[in-house]
């Protein structure tokens, strides 16, 4: 490749920073990066485990079940509550420090420690839930089989949501890549 090729390529290259608009958009408070689906998915869940709670005593016999697994039923979703609570105020603040650059890697952190505890408090609430419904059931081979389909199951949706946080990991630190250019 010449000189005058070499300058044309440079001349007519395109920007890969961000406008002006774009990162005040990134910024607002409404619309930090992986904020939506976050968002979505809290609200989601903190629906359901909110319903389940309600119901749980009545639909599935809790008077009938050890007072320790109602307990720790009971432990465990107050435990995702509280861990979604602090999920929308993680996401609904994006801006902590004095810089963009310096935020969003602030913000970065603060969503792979977000991410791990989501993870192991799933496995945590799956596990128990699962003890729950195990706790007065005798085994049978169909009951065998089950457990057997659940135990293929749970790793499998651990894989998927480690797919799912490291997907929105990659979202930001995509744009934090972008910003230090």
């Amino acid at each position: 490749m010449d000189l005058e090729n070499l300058k044309s390529a440079y001349q007519n290259k395109q920007k890969t920073g961000f406008s002006k608009e774009g990162i005040l958009k990134m910024i607002s408070k409404s619309n930090p990066p992986a904020s939506k689906s976050i968002r979505v998915q809290l609200i989601i869940e903190t629906v359901f485990w909110t319903v389940f709670t309600a119901v749980y005593y009545d639909i599935f016999d809790g008077h009938l079940k050890p007072v320790l697994w109602n307990f720790l039923l009971l432990a465990a979703v107050c435990f995702i509550l509280t861990h979604n609570a602090l999920g929308f105020k993680i996401v609904n603040n994006p801006i902590n420090g004095e810089t963009i650059v310096e935020s969003l890697k602030n913000y970065q952190g603060r969503i792979k420690t977000y991410a791990m505890v989501s993870i192991v408090s799933r496995v945590l609430a799956i596990a128990i839930l699962l003890g729950y419904f195990m706790s007065t059931i005798t085994l049978t081979n169909e009951k065998i089989v089950s457990l057997g389909f659940i135990a293929f199951i749970f790793p499998v949706q651990i894989y998927l949501l480690n797919r799912v946080w490291k997907k929105r990991k990659d979202q930001i630190n995509k744009i934090l890549i972008k910003l230090q250019e």
